[in-house]
């Protein structure tokens, strides 16, 4: 087959008959669908405006009549090329119903040549952003088979780079199925090693939309049909505008600033740098100052005097109401409000200051932070034994199955060690428990020393987190059955 009877001509067929033609064919094999085809069509394409060329040329050496005004010229224009400033030339046919002149190697260009205009990088970009992020795929994808530069592989090619970083670095991210669409139209997922800053960007543009779609997903409950009218106010208040009157029913409100804290707190893990972009700036710096318990913040202050007096004038007047109008709920109101909000300063600097030193301990010694708290309530209560020896042994069992079952998947195997630990303790003893009180308090003491005690000591030798050894059984069963044998051991001496 002959390059004239591909694109359906007579040999003698002149340069507008070539352009016609080739239009024709080319809705009829696009690059996208069947790229060999298209480079077929190409060649036959190039190669019949070259011997229309020759031809024309050899009617001008003849002395032909000149050519009308309208006569496309004799010189194949330059095909498209991407440079740094966004303006490269793109050829293009003269009449409105002829194609786009598919990419050559890059030539020299007059400056004066009608059939040039510029390929607008940051338009082009701007356009995929908009239609990416703000209308659905299909319509991106309908967008892109009809863009008729990008029948130019070349130029394909070229923006590959381009438009990888532009959807890494849009705001709004685009979805999933957005960021699958431009990647299959400019092959971003099958590239060699010599593309890996477009592998980059491409995958920090699927992180960054996976990222804004769970971010979005959060804050979907409180916006749905079905939200309630506290969820709703919540949302406005992260929204904004701010509003005092509802930032105080908030703050007055048990529960809900631990519920916008929360909230926030995912909201920051997932996407930290959206808090201030989809959401108003100062509520979010307000809530996360006012509900932060490791510092005493001015907001936190004010929020807890207004809330201790509430709620204390709110206790005193239904106990009076209940005790058919009783004042002395209410008397001396003033001082027991003073006192309360005394007590509950004291209560948070002591948490901050126990906070700050688990944190010391876990950068100086590597220690978990459950291991030195573990470690630091049972030193308290050793040294307390002697002076309150029955309440201190309530407080110890209490400490050992909450060390046993805290941030466990499964507990058993820590509550059997303590409770094995208690009655080999109690097997060894020299008298009955109940004549020794304080020694009593040290073998509960001791019991509940074992689970943190094995839990670092595995840590450090399996060179693991002790997060880690609580998420397993470790060598708890072992020291159980060990101890078991201990108690066996010492009632059969006793």
């Amino acid at each position: 087959m002959t390059p004239f009877q591909r694109l359906g001509l007579e040999p003698d067929a002149d340069q507008r008959a070539i352009k016609r033609a080739y239009a024709r064919e080319l809705k009829r094999c696009r690059p996208d669908d069947d790229p060999q085809g298209f480079q077929a069509l190409n060649e036959a394409y190039q190669h019949c405006l070259a011997l229309a060329a020759q031809r024309a040329a050899a009617a001008e050496d003849n002395e032909e009549p000149a050519r009308d005004d309208d006569a496309t010229t004799n010189e194949e224009p330059p095909a498209a090329d991407l440079r740094s400033d966004a303006t490269a030339p793109f050829v293009a046919a003269p009449d409105a119903d002829e194609p786009t002149q598919p990419p050559t190697p890059p030539q020299p260009q007059p400056q004066h040549s009608p059939q040039s205009f510029a390929f607008d990088l940051n338009s082009f970009l701007e356009r995929l952003i908009e239609l990416a992020t703000r209308h659905l795929p299909h319509t991106l994808q309908q967008w892109l088979r009809e863009f008729e530069p990008l029948y130019s592989l070349e130029l394909k090619q070229a923006l590959r780079l381009p438009v990888a970083h532009a959807l890494a670095a849009c705001e709004p991210p685009p979805s999933h199925d957005a960021i699958a669409v431009v990647a299959e139209c400019f092959d971003l997922d099958t590239l060699d090693a010599r593309d890996e800053r477009v592998r980059h960007w491409l995958a920090v543009a699927r992180d960054r939309s996976e990222r804004s779609d769970a971010f979005e997903r959060l804050l979907a409950p409180y916006r749905n049909a079905r939200a309630t009218l506290v969820d709703r106010r919540l949302l406005a208040e992260l929204r904004g505008p701010g509003s005092w009157l509802r930032r105080a029913w908030i703050a007055l409100t048990p529960s809900l600033p631990g519920r916008l804290r929360a909230l926030l707190l995912q909201l920051q893990q997932v996407g930290p740098h959206w808090l201030g972009s989809r959401l108003d700036g100062d509520s979010v710096r307000f809530w996360l100052r006012a509900t932060d318990r490791d510092r005493l913040d001015p907001r936190r202050i004010a929020i807890a005097a207004a809330r201790v007096p509430l709620y204390y004038l709110a206790g005193a007047g239904l106990v009076s109401l209940l005790t058919r109008f009783d004042p002395t709920p209410l008397q001396h109101a003033a001082r027991n409000i003073a006192l309360l909000f005394a007590a509950w300063t004291l209560a948070a600097l002591a948490w901050i200051g126990l906070r700050r030193l688990l944190g010391w301990l876990a950068r100086r010694f590597d220690l978990d932070p459950l291991i030195a708290l573990a470690g630091l309530a049972l030193l308290g209560l050793a040294g307390a034994a002697p002076l309150w020896p029955v309440e201190t042994l309530l407080l110890a069992v209490m400490a050992g199955f909450l060390i046993a079952c805290a941030a466990r998947r499964t507990a058993a195997a820590a509550l059997l060690c303590f409770l094995a630990g208690i009655f080999a303790g109690g097997a060894w003893l020299p008298g009955p428990v109940a004549d020794d009180g304080p020694a009593a308090t040290l073998v509960v003491i001791a019991a509940a020393a074992v689970v943190p005690v094995h839990d670092f000591a595995l840590s450090r030798r399996l060179r693991v987190s002790a997060a880690q050894v609580r998420d397993g059984v470790g060598k708890l069963w072992w020291i159980a059955l060990g101890l078991a044998g201990l108690t066996a051991a010492g009632l059969a001496i006793g």
